[in-house]
């Protein structure tokens, strides 16, 4: 725009619709002007006389109007161009709104804009219409400049956001037009700003009445997320809804879609027109609506009919709707709809009390299988304090707060709830053996096992033989699954009880559920087999029921399963994808963060390990302390190790497991600990704790864990130079691969290895193999540190393989550590070389690379 007015003599053009930042673009280009003399005249505001605009030019020049403005329409121009050209010897005026003017003041102005003056520039801004259709050019001397909406990224910047969704929606609220955007951002969440509101409002009032009861009708459906659609308008507002909302595309509101529908544009102006219909009105237009939408043919969109039965002030209708749509959504397997119905219809202060308590016990069952449990459980504790609710149904509401305090809030006051609940739903047995069987659940809570297994025969006592399928279903699930995380031997024939399908999808949904809660326990007790086998049962019972925590759970179980049997191919991105989608849910994410820390920790990244195994879902904060407490304890006291620091955690871990009374998933935590203890001289302190666990999982059915104590027998023997080590070792790394263990047999074959050098290379090199081929390049950079030491190689060698422009297995792991900004001493250590040898990998990474600094090193580069 300065270079535009620079190049007096010239007349800039600048078009935008309301908001559009006309005026402080004006501003800008006047403020950053050199021009000698700078002219401001606004158009708007001005009273309707002739010539009006061109007398307040002539005044802001200091000349004399009446002479100005004498004779005939032609010479008045002549004189005012003549006195234009005359203020000084260069010239900025800029008319603002010049489509306001009136008719002889524009001819004045279309005779300037056409013929400017030797050193002058015009700046004149409009909203566009008929004006500049009838405003001739001159080439080379008018130019036009069109203001048009912000883009997404400018919106974020605007806003102090990242680029996304929370971006995307409000450039679609505004239209991405300035002046919405500020004063949306400025107004408070989901307030109309008062200049849009006005703005809306004089638009509507030069409509005549019919017209703006129309748009009244429109805004209306568009509060409820309809459409706009002439037949739906018609059967409100009469045979002239057309004509009408053809005037609300003329008046600047409304835009018309080519299927022929109409909508607000940009949105946010249908909500200022919504917030301007009366309230005497806005309630008979709710209620005429729900009438014409339950109606129309192929019904409704049962949301919309809803919300206008609300707002019309008919609640039980609502609710009566409402049950019967989440009916429906359930069998659909669309569990969150059905949930987002219920919890919105609760938020209706005029529901009877029955009515609500019936409904939150709906929503309760539904939602202890949906995600997003925030709103649901505020919404629980708000009804659970009304004095007057039944027992029993208070019982099973909080029975439904309890599971998902504990099951997905990871809020250790679950337990307390489940427990009450239990307590208050002895007359309804199912519903308290539901209660008593999630309490039985080791995996929850620091209690002992003792209270575990009470809770257990408590649950199987009160079942009943027959009722709600679905609810027995979960109870038996629970029983079993409990059984299976003990490590008892009759898990197995409680898993050969359960019926392998269901008639309804809440049955289902409750097998899946099970399932896949024992198919995490049988991989952590060593039956890799049955897991898989449990896992695929319940990927095809929840694969039609849409997004739900337990098809969130099958995917965490599943990334554990594929780390733990050394599945890496899409791992790690699989993870991460799963980690961004639940984002803020500790209980849904807790196996991503552990997979992801452990992979790095494997390949030496030690600072992206630490932050990941340091999830909330990892350290017993979230009141669970089953597997991902005993992997990710183990993986933060083996990185501690690593660094040559002290777990100081450790004793507070291994006191979790000694309150509980049961070893059979704590195998990895036991492995940690004992090589902490040994490093730090405490090897008395080893003996005891690997005799205090082989005791426990001697008679338990975990031949994990059973591995693991063979393990610990060896580390045991290798750390007092028993000649017995290398065997045990050996055994170790025998039964570790028998339950599909490939990371620790591999451990356990380069610890065996270690204890015959150099008779052991033979195994130091099956173990540096292993340890490639699960991508754990620390791991097996310590092997071939180890071997280049003895003489022997990881892989045969067939001479030396030129790599080209191309680089090379280790200028790929160095250029990654570079990427992640490991220095070359770190670098060194995490692969086990000398600082001299990084340095020349990191020059020729560079050099393959095309960059000329370190910092120009990304992993993109690497892909």
């Amino acid at each position: 725009m300065r270079s535009l007015v620079a190049r007096a003599p010239v007349t800039v053009l600048v078009g935008g619709d309301t908001g559009m930042g006309k005026t402080w673009l004006a501003r800008r280009v006047l403020a950053g002007s050199v021009a000698a003399t700078r002219v401001v005249v606004g158009c708007r505001g001005l009273p309707a006389e002739p010539h009006v605009v061109i007398r307040e030019l002539v005044a802001c020049l200091g000349g004399d109007e009446e002479r100005a403005l004498a004779g005939g329409a032609y010479r008045v121009c002549r004189t005012v161009r003549a006195l234009l050209g005359g203020a000084a010897e260069s010239v900025l005026l800029v008319v603002e709104d010049v489509d306001q003017a009136d008719s002889d003041s524009l001819q004045v102005l279309r005779y300037l804009a056409t013929r400017p003056p030797p050193g002058v520039a015009m700046l004149m801004t409009f909203t566009p219409g008929r004006w500049m259709a009838r405003l001739g050019s001159a080439a080379g001397v008018v130019e036009r400049v069109d203001l048009g909406p912000l883009p997404v990224a400018v919106v974020a910047e605007l806003a102090g956001l990242a680029p996304g969704p929370e971006a995307e929606a409000l450039r679609e609220l505004t239209g991405g037009v300035p002046l919405l955007v500020e004063q949306v951002l400025a107004a408070g969440p989901g307030e109309v700003p008062a200049q849009v509101l006005d703005l809306v409002q004089g638009r509507l009032a030069g409509l005549d009445e019919r017209a703006r009861q129309t748009l009244w009708a429109a805004a209306t459906v568009w509060s409820a997320g309809g459409v706009a659609c002439v037949p739906l308008m018609a059967r409100i507002c009469g045979p002239s809804a057309e004509t009408a909302l053809l005037e609300g595309v003329a008046a600047r509101l409304l835009i018309r879609r080519e299927d022929g529908t109409f909508a607000f544009a940009p949105p946010l102006l249908g909500r200022a027109a919504a917030a301007s219909v009366p309230a005497s009105r806005r309630t008979l237009l709710h209620a005429a609506l729900a009438q014409a939408l339950a109606a129309q043919d192929g019904g409704a969109p049962p949301e919309q009919l809803i919300y206008h039965l609300r707002a019309a002030g008919q609640a039980a209708e609502a609710a009566r709707h409402a049950e019967r749509v989440a009916e429906q959504a359930v069998r659909a397997g669309a569990t969150a709809r059905a949930v987002r119905l219920l919890r919105d219809l609760l938020g209706e202060a005029d529901l009877p009390s029955r009515t609500r308590a019936g409904l939150a016990g709906r929503l309760g069952r539904l939602a202890v299988t949906s995600l997003g449990c925030e709103e649901t459980i505020d919404l629980l504790r708000t009804i659970l304090i009304d004095p007057l609710l039944p027992q029993g149904l208070r019982g099973e509401l909080r029975l439904h707060l309890g599971l998902l305090l504990m099951n997905q809030a990871g809020d250790t006051a679950g337990r307390g709830e489940l427990a009450r609940a239990a307590a208050e739903l002895h007359r309804r047995p199912a519903l308290a053996a539901r209660a008593m069987s999630a309490l039985a659940l080791p995996y929850g809570g620091a209690g002992p096992l003792a209270e575990h297994l009470e809770w257990l025969a408590k649950a199987e006592r009160a079942l009943p033989q027959t009722g709600d399928p679905a609810l027995l279903t979960g109870v038996r699930v629970n029983c079993a699954g409990a059984l299976m995380q003990y490590g008892e031997h009759r898990a197995w024939t409680a898993v050969a009880a359960l019926a392998g399908d269901a008639q309804t999808a809440a049955e289902r949904m409750q097998l899946a559920r099970g399932y896949c809660n024992l198919a995490g326990p049988a991989m952590a007790l060593g039956h890799p087999r049955p897991a898989a086998d449990y896992l695929r049962r319940a990927e095809e019972l929840a694969r039609h029921a849409g997004p739900s925590y337990p098809l969130a759970r099958i995917t965490e179980v599943s990334l554990y399963h594929e780390w733990v049997t050394g599945q890496r191919e899409g791992l790690a991105e699989h993870a991460r994808r799963h980690l961004a989608d639940h984002a803020g849910r500790p209980a849904a994410t807790a196996n991503a963060a552990l997979v992801l820390g452990h992979l790095a920790l494997a390949k030496g990244e030690w600072h992206e390990a630490e932050e990941l195994l340091s999830a909330p879902g990892l350290d017993g904060s979230i009141g669970w302390y089953g597997i991902e407490f005993a992997l990710g304890t183990a993986g933060r006291i083996r990185l501690a190790t690593t660094r040559g620091r002290w777990p100081a955690e450790l004793e507070e871990a291994l006191q979790v497991f000694r309150a509980k009374g049961v070893w059979a998933w704590a195998g990895e935590l036991v492995d940690a600990a004992m090589e902490a203890l040994i490093l730090h001289g405490r090897t008395g302190q080893a003996r005891l704790l690997l005799k205090e666990f082989t005791a426990d999982v001697r008679a338990r059915d975990c031949p994990y864990a059973q591995a693991v104590a063979v393990h610990g027998q060896a580390t045991l023997a290798a750390a007092t130079d028993r000649p017995e080590a290398a065997e045990l070792f050996t055994r170790a790394a025998t039964a570790l691969a028998a339950v599909s263990r490939p990371y620790e047999q591999a451990r356990a074959l380069e610890n065996a290895g270690r204890c015959t050098l150099p008779g052991g290379l033979g195994q130091v090199t099956a173990a540096a193999r292993l340890f490639t081929a699960l991508d754990a390049t620390w791991d097996a950079a310590r092997c071939a540190s180890l071997l280049r030491e003895y003489g022997g190689a990881a892989e045969p060698r067939r001479g030396r393989r030129g790599y080209g422009k191309q680089l090379s297995p280790r200028e790929r792991e160095v250029s990654r550590l570079v990427a992640l900004g490991r220095t070359n001493k770190e670098i060194a250590e995490v692969l086990f070389l000398s600082p001299r040898t990084v340095e020349q990998h990191v020059a020729r990474v560079m050099r393959k690379l095309g960059t000329s600094t370190r910092d120009q090193v990304h992993l993109k580069l690497l892909e």
